[in-house]
């Protein structure tokens, strides 16, 4: 999660968002288990939490709203084309 700072993802050479303070990434790694399916690049120091595979699944989906709400982004992101997107 960026506590301070801005980063690009991109995929395929191409700018798919830019995430600032608030906003985090990895998500879809961690809940599907696979590689990851974008780059994250800093544009200017960024300060982030990391939170574990295991206390990221357990918070996320431990609780069905959140779940589904995480399943949700995912497959808005994957749906876009590019992961992430």
């Amino acid at each position: 999660v960026i506590d301070r700072g801005r980063v690009e993802v991109s995929a395929a050479g191409r700018t798919l968002r830019i995430q600032g303070p608030g906003e985090g990434f990895g998500e879809i790694a961690l809940l599907r288990a696979t590689p990851r399916t974008a780059t994250v690049t800093a544009l200017v120091p960024v300060d982030a939490w990391l939170i574990d595979c295991s206390t990221f699944l357990e918070a996320v989906t431990g609780h069905p709203a959140s779940s589904v709400a995480a399943s949700a982004v995912v497959s808005e992101r994957l749906g876009r084309g590019s992961a992430g997107g």
